[in-house]
């Protein structure tokens, strides 16, 4: 049961979602919009946000079902009795503002939820899939954002009389003075660690602010990439010519597109500290309009402003001229953005992760003690990332697979199969006529279906894009 001074609005925990949602890959959703055509892109763009909207609705009824498992199995059989009864005739109605079963306010993590409605198998393939996935993304954001820093910052940016944008190279791999650029990028990720990484000590809710923050400078940056780019439209300086199709860049498109919504691991820690959950699934909806309508609006825009071959794979490096953007302080606040992005959702990936390293363990008695709880726990969630950020700067690879496999794993094959077994569990243990609280509206068994079909040509996707490019 989530205590009252560890909860948060509605609007912050919608403000979670949209920070774990709106991530770094809108930065290359632009290039395989251009690549594919505008048509193409906007019909599977819609297409991968509906059913990423599917999916997370599946996974907060299995959460809202996992609650009432929980409060069933804590209470004695006699209770059991009186709440079977009162479940049949009246905690399901939608209206009803009393106290139900089904309330979301037990912090399950989705390891907590695999190992409830998958067998051995099930779960053991979910946990290392899960675990992948976030060491990957982890690692991933250790790298980036030191190395964005190290190419901002050693890389001194001038705007000469010609309304030009100049880089300085002092020396190819030197930085400032005797410091190299590498050793400008571990300083940069030891200052990035030192002051995001205790955060994975804290339950979710002690990033509240970053996530406030990082909301704010999200739409700050897309404000002025936006006004830039109808700046150059209006004043007759767009150059794009887009097609309406192109066939032959489907599966980057695809790729891009499935993995534009993911924040389905990140869920179970958002969900339960929401204090006010009457409006859940509205909220929700507007954030996924918000997110689908910014996807869409700044990749359509960015295929008109700029010429097809001359979209960067990450959308900042257009604006990072003065020809282009009005000036220097803009540069380097755009410039900033990839950290400031990494700031946000790396909290709430390694916190993920440590609560599911954590459910893994917890069977074993060792894993309630105060200093393996509280600190190996959270040492083993970052200190993997760290290892993998010092020692390289590239991991386009393991992030590639892990990452891109793992992450459609994770929203489009667990999510239908555990409220597939979720929804069976339940009607054995309340009746079949129960109605759940926070139930999707995808109820039918044709919707789970649809979605595992669509998973099933995003990892061959996926994979056709991998083997594209290690040929």
């Amino acid at each position: 049961m989530m205590e009252e001074e560890s909860q948060y609005s509605l609007m912050v925990g919608m403000m979670y979602l949209f920070n774990a949602m709106f991530g770094l890959g809108i930065l290359a959703l632009p290039k395989a919009f251009a690549d594919a055509g505008w048509l193409t892109s906007s019909v599977i763009l819609a297409l991968a946000m509906v059913m990423s909207y599917i999916t997370v609705t599946f996974l907060i009824e299995v959460m809202a079902s996992a609650n009432a498992r929980v409060v069933w199995n804590r209470k004695s059989d006699s209770y059991k009795e009186e709440l079977l009864s009162k479940c049949l005739c009246c905690c399901y109605l939608p209206d009803d503002p009393k106290p139900s079963v089904f309330d979301i306010n037990e912090l399950l993590s989705l390891t907590d939820l695999t190992k409830m409605y998958f067998n051995t198998v099930g779960d053991l393939l979910s946990r290392i899939t899960l675990m992948l996935g976030i060491y990957g993304s982890l690692a991933m954001f250790l790298t980036m954002a030191p190395f964005s820093l190290a190419e901002l910052f050693c890389n001194i940016p001038r705007c000469t009389g010609e309304s030009n944008y100049t880089v300085i190279y002092l020396d190819e791999n030197r930085c400032w003075g005797p410091i190299s650029k590498s050793n400008a990028y571990r300083i940069f990720l030891a200052g990035f660690v030192f002051l995001i990484g205790p955060f994975v000590f804290f339950s979710i809710q002690k990033n509240k602010f970053i996530q406030i923050l990082a909301t704010t400078i999200s739409f700050s940056v897309f404000c002025i990439i936006f006004v830039v780019a109808f700046h150059l439209l209006a004043t007759g300086h767009g150059k794009g010519n887009p097609s309406l199709a192109n066939f032959g860049a489907l599966p980057n498109l695809f790729g891009a597109c499935s993995l534009a919504a993911v924040s389905h691991a990140t869920l179970p820690q958002i969900i339960p500290p929401i204090q006010n959950k009457a409006y859940l699934g509205f909220g929700i909806a507007i954030v996924f309009i918000v997110v689908g309508t910014l996807y869409a609006l700044l990749s359509l825009t960015i295929m008109f402003t700029f010429e097809n071959e001359k979209i960067q794979t990450i959308v900042l490096l257009n604006f990072l001229d003065c020809s282009v953007a009005p000036g220097v302080f803009f540069i380097y606040f755009l410039g900033l953005y990839t950290t400031f992005k990494v700031s946000a959702i790396f909290p709430l990936n390694a916190v993920t992760l440590r609560d599911n390293l954590w459910a893994m363990f917890s069977p074993f008695q060792c894993s309630h003690i105060w200093i393996v709880e509280r600190l190996i726990f959270p040492i083993l969630t970052i200190l993997p990332p760290i290892v993998i950020a010092m020692v390289t700067e590239n991991i386009e690879v393991i992030v590639g697979v892990t990452g891109s496999y793992a992450a459609t794993i994770i929203q489009f094959v667990i999510p239908p199969l555990l409220v597939f077994f979720s929804r069976r569990d339940t009607h054995e243990k309340f009746g079949p006529s129960v109605h759940i609280k926070f139930a999707s509206p995808f109820q039918h068994n044709l919707w789970i279906i649809i979605v595992i079909i669509f998973a099933v040509f995003a990892l061959i996707t996926v994979t056709i894009l991998y083997i594209t490019h290690q040929s």
